[in-house]
This record gives C-alpha cells, sequence and structure tokens, in this order.
C-alpha cells in the first residue's frame, strides 16, 4: 500500500507542476502582449516650432490680404514682475482671437485689424496660446512663454 500512495503522490505532483507551468506560461503571454499594447498608446509626436510654423504658413494664401496673426508685445521669453499683461499684435478683421494660458481664457471678436487683450499671469512660466480664425476653421496661432517673477 506504501507503495502505490508513494506512485499516485507522484502523479498529483506531476499534474499540479504541469498545470503551474501552464498557468505561468499563459499569464507571462497576456501580460507581454498588454505591456505593448501600453506602450503603442504612448507614442507621442514631438514637432519643433519651426515645423510647426511651416504648417501654419502653408496653409495661408499667398493672396491672403492682411496678415492673420502678428503678436508685437510681449516679446516672446520675456520676464515681468507684473501679475498680468498686454497682448497687442494685428490680426485679420472681423476674426475670433483666442487667448488661452493656464490662468485664463479670452475669447473676443476682433472688429479692426489691431488687438490688445490684458491676461492675467501665474507665479513662474505662463504658456499663452494665440489663435486667430478667419475664414477657415484652421486658425492661425502662435505661442508666448512669459515668465512672472514677483518683485520682492
Amino acid at each position: 500500500m506504501v507503495v502505490g500512495e508513494k506512485l499516485h503522490m507522484n502523479r498529483e505532483t506531476m499534474i499540479a507542476i504541469c498545470f503551474g507551468i501552464g498557468l505561468g506560461v499563459l499569464v507571462g503571454v497576456v501580460v507581454l502582449f498588454q505591456t505593448n499594447k501600453g506602450e503603442e498608446t504612448k507614442v507621442i509626436p514631438i514637432t519643433r516650432e519651426n515645423d510647426q510654423q511651416k504648417a501654419v504658413d502653408e496653409d495661408v494664401p499667398a493672396n491672403a490680404s492682411g496678415t492673420n496673426l502678428s503678436v508685437s508685445s510681449p516679446a516672446n521669453n520675456s520676464i515681468v514682475s507684473k501679475n498680468s499683461i498686454e497682448i497687442a499684435g494685428v490680426a485679420k478683421k472681423n476674426s475670433l482671437l483666442v487667448i488661452q494660458s493656464a490662468s485664463a481664457e479670452k475669447i473676443q471678436k476682433n472688429e479692426n485689424e489691431e488687438f490688445k487683450v490684458e491676461t492675467p499671469l501665474a507665479v513662474g512660466e505662463n504658456v499663452i496660446q494665440i489663435s486667430a480664425y478667419s475664414d477657415s476653421s484652421t486658425p492661425q496661432e502662435q505661442t508666448l512663454r512669459i515668465y512672472y517673477i514677483p518683485a520682492e
């Protein structure tokens, strides 16, 4: 009887080992394929400002009357000590201007070609996106980085 129990125990042990190996392989395959899917969704295309500007310029017809968007002040990468800044520039008449930053979002219709918009700033770096929508649904955009460092 002892020999039979030993044989029966070895058979159960072998079944458990095979089941464990099979389950381990299955879990490994699932993890492998799930990891690849996660990496595919994390791909973020990187564009340089020059490439983006070229793409915007190509959309503007050569015979377009007036400039769609040009920001005259403030200069990009300016450092200021006030908690707000006036953005001034030129955009096509009757275009829709959208000024977006982390602190505020302003939308206004540009009645004449020149515009001035006061926008608040947060302490540190402020990325301000200015978009002008004129005749098409594709806007002309310009990004400013303004650094607000309060006076001590």
